[in-house]
């Protein structure tokens, strides 16, 4: 496959973590390895540019029915998707912590989303990702985006983490967008942004088909490569519609995202070190905590 290719239209499947990844030392390795690895994915595209795309931003109503999600309908939900099943986050066997640059209190566990704007498995994982986030931090701007119109779950509807930001003191999100949505040549899409060397090295250990979009890596602990359910659940739906399906438990939209959200939510909740409880002891995330086999200290 050619890597600027569209992804494959394949139903996402959960990865296992091969041992010989496991390593630490293989972490520095990959790292003597970034230059390859960003001439390799950088192959026929442009340079990176900050003016590629014109980025919408979503309307504050918007976000905050995302963000604000009731713990009452996540807990019902659980980790009950019959209809799209989810795949959680793996446990990578690493006891090392990725963590921000900081002393003390200023070191914080790294959340590090790989993605890219034109891939719709990227844009219907946002959508848990997002919504697990909000639940230890808060989004200041996110942007309104598509997936590309010419890949498998064509023009799935999502968001961008191409200019957001975002204030935790939990977590450290760290997110690449490799490639635009846009297509103005027909072939290939634009550059948007390139991994830092950590960010390479996890990419370069993790994703090893080195095609995939997204990538989720939660503290070097635990990973996703690919979307936790199929983005089928969101087809021909616009964000608002999808973003009021999630106040309804008994909705595939809300159940495929929330299960999933509560899902990543267990994940970053072993790297926290369950904090804040009022987040990682909640139904639903203790019914995550069961499904991924997590034994909580807290």
């Amino acid at each position: 496959m050619a890597l600027d290719a569209p992804e494959p239209a394949h139903l996402p499947v959960e990865h296992t973590i091969p041992r010989r990844y496991v390593a630490l030392g293989l972490i520095v390795l990959a790292a003597i390895l970034v230059g390859t690895l960003i001439v390799i994915r950088n192959f026929s595209e442009t340079n990176d540019a900050s003016d590629v795309e014109t980025i919408t931003p979503a309307p504050s109503s918007l976000v905050s029915s995302i963000t604000g999600v009731p713990t009452a309908v996540a807990s019902a939900v659980g980790v009950t998707s019959p209809n799209s099943p989810t795949t959680p986050p793996s446990p990578t066997g690493n006891t090392s912590l990725w963590q921000s640059s900081g002393d003390g209190a200023g070191a914080r566990p790294v959340v590090f989303f790989y993605g890219a704007e034109f891939a719709p498995y990227a844009a219907a994982e946002r959508w848990p990702v997002i919504v697990a986030l909000s639940r230890f931090g808060s989004f200041g701007q996110l942007g309104l985006m598509q997936s590309s119109p010419t890949t498998a779950f064509a023009s799935t509807a999502s968001f961008t983490f191409w200019h957001s930001t975002y204030d935790s003191v939990w977590v450290d999100l760290q997110t690449v967008e490799r490639y635009s949505e846009l297509n103005p040549s027909g072939i290939g899409f634009t550059s948007l942004q390139t991994p830092t060397p950590r960010q390479a090295a996890s990419v370069a250990i993790y994703d090893t088909s080195d095609t995939t979009f997204p990538l989720l890596d939660i503290a070097n602990h635990y990973v996703l490569v690919g979307s936790s359910f199929s983005p089928s659940v969101l087809a021909g739906l616009s964000q608002s519609q999808i973003a009021s399906d999630l106040a309804y438990p008994n909705s595939s939209v809300a159940q495929a995202v929330l299960a999933s959200a509560n899902e990543v939510t267990a994940a970053i909740c072993t790297v926290t070190g369950q904090r804040p409880a009022a987040v990682c002891s909640t139904r639903g995330v203790r019914a995550a905590d069961a499904k991924m086999k997590i034994k909580p200290t807290a």
